[in-house]
């Protein structure tokens, strides 16, 4: 799934947004319904996918039936960050 992504970027007073749009067909083969906690995992994921030491916040998801897509945004925090050590799944 974190290959089908599409992703969109954007800055704005120093603050990091990510977009990230996901087919819901490809969603729901990994996932059974959309939560808080499966958009926070996706993030995490595909941040460490990408190698992308950005911390996620603010994480929303919404899911459009009719356009048949799942979107997830979060702001990424960049700034004094210490080096993240991600929990094995």
């Amino acid at each position: 799934m974190l290959d089908n992504i599409y992703e969109r970027r954007t800055i704005r007073d120093g603050l990091y947004g990510l977009s990230l749009t996901i087919k819901q067909d490809q969603y729901f083969m990994v996932y059974d319904d959309i939560s808080q906690e499966n958009a926070e995992e996706v993030v995490d994921n595909y941040l460490i996918n990408r190698q992308d030491d950005g911390r996620p916040g603010d994480v929303k998801i919404e899911h459009d039936k009719n356009q048949g897509i799942v979107s997830i945004q979060a702001n990424l925090h960049y700034t004094g960050n210490e080096k993240i050590i991600y929990k094995e799944q």
